[in-house]
């Protein structure tokens, strides 16, 4: 009996806390007139162009070489085709963000995946999802 009390006191504390993390839903305000309401395919499209945005998010430190690797890259690339354009790195590691510590966060961007590639520089990776590019660093001397 005392085991089954204390147990649903757990359960009763875990569904309060569940409950009060979820986001709470805003509502329109109600001036906004229902003819500005978009077509779906304007809300597709805006989508879409929301999709590009954020995939082309990141910083370039330094300016590539014309012709190197690194003047190849764009950001917002995927791992797979920067290693299929410019080939493996000279080294490679991953690295947790201050984000990775913060529960019950489940971004893409509580890992950093990063390569080196020899007299070339090196690139950051997030480390969830599609692992996109977001940081070109030029550095001849590494």
């Amino acid at each position: 009996m005392k085991y089954s009390n204390l147990l649903l006191i757990v359960l009763a504390a875990t569904l309060a806390t569940a409950c009060a993390s979820r986001k709470a839903k805003t509502e329109e305000p109600a001036s906004a007139p229902a003819a500005q309401t978009a077509p779906a395919k304007d809300s597709a499209k805006k989508d879409s162009a929301k999709k590009d945005s954020a995939a082309t998010e990141g910083e370039v430190i330094g300016k590539p070489a014309p012709g190197s690797k690194f003047a190849k890259l764009k950001i917002g690339m995927t791992l797979k085709q920067v290693v299929g354009l410019i080939g493996s790195p000279a080294s490679q590691w991953q690295r947790p963000t201050g984000k990775a510590h913060i529960p019950f966060y489940f971004g893409d961007d509580r890992w950093v995946v990063e390569y080196a590639y020899s007299k070339e520089g090196q690139l950051s990776f997030n480390g969830g999802g599609e692992q996109l590019l977001v940081r070109i660093e030029v550095n001849k001397n590494q």
